[in-house]
C-alpha cells in the first residue's frame, strides 16, 4: 500500500523531471510533459474529474468545466497522481478513474495517495516552508501557489508548520 512519503517522494521525482520552477506549478502543462492529454468536459456535477485509459490509446484527464480554477488545478494534479500510480502496467488495461466528492474522504488508499500526491506537486516543500519562514499569511500563501486556502491550511498542517 502507498504511503504519504511515497506520494511526496512521487511528486518530486515528477516536479524535478517537469516543472521549472516557477510557482505557481500548472499542472496540465506536467500532465501534458508526462503524454497525458488535458480536456474541459461537461461532467456530472459531482465529478471533479476523470483519468481515462482505453487499451492502446494515451491517457486523458477529463476536468469538470464547471468546476473553480483551484479545483480544477488540484483535481489535474489528483489524476496525475492515480497515472503515476498505475504507470508501470499503463498499456495492459484499460480503467477510468472519477475524482469525486467521496475523493477526499480519506478512506480509499488510492485516493488518500492521490491527495498527498497533488497536495505535494502543487505546493511543493521547499517552497512552501521558505514562504512560511517569510512570514507570509496561508491565505497569502494559497495565492501563490493558487490553491484553495483550505488546501493550504492542510498542506501546512502536513507539514508541522501549523496545529
Amino acid at each position: 500500500m502507498a504511503s504519504r512519503f511515497d506520494a511526496a517522494t512521487d511528486a518530486a521525482r515528477i516536479l524535478a523531471a517537469t516543472w521549472s520552477g516557477v510557482l505557481p506549478v500548472d499542472p496540465v502543462r506536467i500532465a501534458r510533459a508526462l503524454g497525458i492529454d488535458v480536456l474541459d468536459a461537461p461532467l456530472s456535477p459531482d465529478v471533479s474529474a476523470a483519468l481515462v485509459k482505453e487499451a492502446g490509446q494515451d491517457p486523458s484527464i477529463l476536468l469538470n468545466s464547471i468546476d473553480s480554477q483551484n479545483r480544477q488545478r488540484f483535481s489535474c494534479a489528483h489524476e496525475i497522481g492515480h497515472f503515476v500510480r498505475r504507470q508501470d502496467g499503463l498499456d495492459e488495461y484499460e480503467y477510468v478513474d472519477f475524482r469525486n466528492t467521496f475523493s477526499s474522504t480519506g478512506q480509499d488508499p488510492e485516493e488518500v495517495y492521490a491527495n498527498n500526491f497533488a497536495a505535494c506537486l502543487l505546493m511543493p516543500e521547499d517552497h512552501v516552508k521558505r514562504l512560511y519562514r517569510e512570514g507570509l499569511s496561508d491565505v497569502q500563501m494559497a495565492l501563490r501557489f493558487d490553491v484553495s486556502r483550505e488546501a493550504m491550511e492542510y498542506r501546512l498542517k502536513n507539514l508541522g508548520l501549523t496545529k
